[in-house]
């Protein structure tokens, strides 16, 4: 079984059903920049999360057993802490509290599928739709099949009630375990990182005949993607924007966002930004005098507003990484902290000795102090010599690029990553 963060998706995947609901065109422009995508560190840490509660059920151990242990995703390794135990703890006993309930109220057993990987090809949709979910359980003389779905985030709080996402994982779970008495379908959010008035963990239960006329509105929007992919291909870029894309909560994590017109457009809307005759970009200083009401509509825009800024960063620093010159603009090394060596500890010892420094000053309880607090202390002493002979013993790590404003920098350029591994050709 692959790891989480190794897994394909489909093209209409059940995590992205609120997007795709929401922004028809939204898929179609996704494709336009998938190969640009970069999984950043929180969705990496959720899936590091999700692989240690996977294994905890997989092999009937605690999360505290993985503590200090290495957890790998795409592009970023985890040494699973407390805080990620505990995360994948509190999933795991509901799960594991789920089927002890059941068992004592019935005397029968549930069954659990952990990571279930379902299609919806039986509905006939226009491209690959699917998904895995968390964990499923079935209940048989309850006649109920509950979805899990582990939300390792404490940024975005997310709902129960009326979620797309987990109703698609319901319909999954339905079509992958067919001929099912099933009546009732309970959908379940464990969010043990963020505060929500129902409780860090959440559910919604509706009738299986619900969840089939939603599976029609479901079908509907995805036909009305295919529509807009289609339509991508033949109209000119505004009036397909204008039709397909509809900018909303929904975009937060949409690969596109950062080349989105209509996510841009609302943003800037928002924030009150007009161009001057030179066409430069201009806001007020400061904001107008707004009335309460419109104070909080202002404030329900902001988050939009922030999550769109960083969308544009992203995207700018990931062409950027590639290769791509953006005007004004220079990718330069990030400042690493400097650090020991991993076997210059006992040198660096014996020469601080040596050099008359007492203990204190370059040893905190139970490690050595970094390379700049120790050259300080020498330096306080007099001891050049042993600073001379502690050169070679630090290195400042390469901690990845950022990009900056050309003229507002004294860092030299650092060397895109496309170029590292490629030759350019004039």
């Amino acid at each position: 079984m692959a790891d989480h963060g190794a897994r394909d998706h489909a093209k209409w995947s059940a995590s992205a059903t609120s997007r795709n609901w929401g922004c028809p065109g939204a898929l179609a422009l996704a494709e336009t920049v998938e190969k640009l995508e970069k999984e950043s560190e929180a969705a990496a840490w959720g899936t590091a999360c999700h692989q240690v509660s996977e294994k905890c059920l997989r092999e009937d151990r605690d999360a505290i057993e993985f503590v200090d242990r290495v957890e790998k995703t795409k592009e970023h390794t985890f040494t699973v802490d407390e805080e990620m135990a505990e995360t994948a703890q509190t999933y795991v006993d509901y799960v594991r509290g789920r089927m002890a309930e059941y068992a004592e109220a019935t005397g029968d057993k549930a069954v659990l599928s952990i990571e279930q990987k379902f299609s919806l090809d039986k509905l006939k949709p226009p491209f690959e739709a699917g998904g895995t979910a968390d964990a499923v359980l079935w209940f048989p003389k309850w006649g109920l099949i509950e979805v899990i779905d582990l939300k390792g985030g404490r940024g975005v709080v997310v709902e129960a009630t009326g979620n797309p996402q987990l109703r698609t994982y319901a319909l999954g779970a339905m079509l992958a375990n067919p001929g099912l008495a099933v009546e009732k379908v309970m959908s379940t959010i464990v969010q043990p990182r963020a505060g929500h008035k129902d409780g860090r963990i959440r559910s919604e239960t509706f009738h299986v005949v619900d969840l089939m006329e939603w599976t029609a509105d479901l079908l509907a929007a995805m036909h009305k993607a295919n529509e807009a992919g289609n339509a991508h291909r033949e109209m000119g870029d505004m009036q397909w924007a204008a039709q397909y894309l509809s900018a909303g909560s929904h975009c937060k994590f949409c690969p596109a966002a950062g080349i989105c017109p209509s996510l841009e457009q609302k943003a800037t809307d928002a924030a009150g930004v007009w161009f001057d005759d030179l066409d430069q970009p201009r806001i007020a200083n400061t904001p107008d005098s707004l009335d309460p009401e419109r104070m909080s509509r202002t404030l329900d825009m902001l988050d939009m507003i922030e999550d769109w800024i960083k969308a544009v960063r992203a995207l700018a620093h990931t062409q950027a990484e590639m290769g791509v010159e953006i005007p004004d603009y220079v990718l330069v090394p990030k400042q690493g902290r400097e650090k020991w060596l991993d076997d210059a500890e006992m040198t660096v010892r014996v020469n601080c000795i040596e050099a008359g420094l007492a203990e204190e000053k370059f040893v905190n309880p139970g490690k050595l102090r970094t390379p700049k607090q120790v050259r300080d202390a020498l330096k306080k002493v007099g001891a050049t010599d042993t600073i001379k002979a502690l050169d070679g013993l630090s290195e400042i790590p390469d901690t990845g690029t950022n990009l900056v404003r050309a003229d507002k920098t004294t860092r030299p350029a650092a060397t895109p990553k496309a170029q590292k591994f490629f030759t350019v050709l004039d």
